[in-house]
């Protein structure tokens, strides 16, 4: 997937996402960081702190892998600065309802492993 780059942090996925995440490939997105974790993982991150431009597609696809992790007992948690181009459009359709979104990556890794760092949406 171009754009997409998958790391390891200690047993935790990062994914960061690309640039722009629209209809031209969210699906795709959705499904390779799906597969990036295991049932034995926390959690998982995804880094938009590069995406600039996020469309519907983009958004339905951060919901239904929030809610596809939520059934397996595990976390979705979005890295998105407060001066991020899509932070507001996050806020608009209440993302923070369905996962936590972290300005920072260390912040979420924090949340992921429960070392006492507060979840955003709590």
């Amino acid at each position: 997937m171009r754009g997409l780059e998958l790391e390891d942090s200690d047993g935790v996925p990062v994914a960061r996402l690309p640039a722009d995440v629209d209809a031209a490939n969210a699906e795709s997105i959705g499904e390779v960081i799906a597969a990036s974790f295991s049932h034995d993982s926390p959690g998982v991150i995804a880094d938009l702190t590069a995406t600039r431009y996020l469309d519907s597609t983009g958004i339905d696809m951060l919901f239904r892998l929030g809610e596809r992790m939520a059934t397996r007992r595990q976390s979705l948690h979005l890295v998105v600065p407060e001066e991020a181009p899509v932070r507001r459009i996050l806020e608009i359709v209440s993302m923070s309802d369905i996962v936590a979104i972290h300005p920072d990556v260390t912040s979420a890794l924090g949340a992921v492993r429960g070392d006492g760092a507060p979840t955003p949406a709590s």
